[in-house]
């Protein structure tokens, strides 16, 4: 069982960038499988650092909350708002194969929605989830997330195209 003591969000920072590229190159197999493909040039020191400066940029415009999961001290996940705007706001996240199924994704889901309505008075978010990503749609919908429009050949995942579904959720 997990104690929320072990488990932790905070807010992304430059001093997380050698932890954040390892986890993103020990992930990385795993999330292409789900989702499109990061740039090649993500994958190095300097392309993570510009990713934190450009997402603590977004951050500082409050269009943006970038957190970093950890489970006892270790990065396990991303949770993020994006795309703040006019009371609605974008969900994403990504979860560490090994720490899958155990309630990781749920509890991060919940965060940003906490976030979301406290932080930054949104009254809408929205996720867009591949069709063939239970789980994640699972999640969604455990958290009140309901589907209201599916696009066809969405993303690219492993060179195919695939059909995704925009999950939101309004109070």
């Amino acid at each position: 069982m997990q104690h929320a003591k072990d488990l932790a969000f905070d807010l992304m920072c430059p001093e997380d960038s050698v932890d954040l590229l390892h986890f993103e190159l020990a992930e990385r197999v795993w999330f292409e499988q789900h989702i499109e493909a990061r740039p090649e040039r993500f994958y190095t020191p300097q392309g993570v650092a510009q990713h934190i400066v450009e997402c603590l940029a977004l951050h500082a415009q409050r269009r943006m909350s970038p957190l970093i999961v950890r489970w006892r001290g270790r990065i396990v996940g991303r949770a993020n708002l994006r795309d703040i705007d006019n009371g609605q706001a974008r969900v994403g996240y990504r979860i560490a194969q090994a720490a899958c199924g155990q309630g990781l994704a749920h509890k991060a889901l919940h965060r940003l929605i906490e976030d979301a309505r406290c932080l930054y008075g949104i009254t809408r978010l929205e996720a867009i989830v591949a069709e063939e990503n239970a789980a994640s749609r699972r999640v969604l919908e455990k958290a009140g997330f309901r589907a209201e429009l599916r696009l066809a050949a969405y993303s690219t995942v492993l060179g195919s195209p695939r059909d995704c579904q925009v999950f939101c959720r309004r109070w």
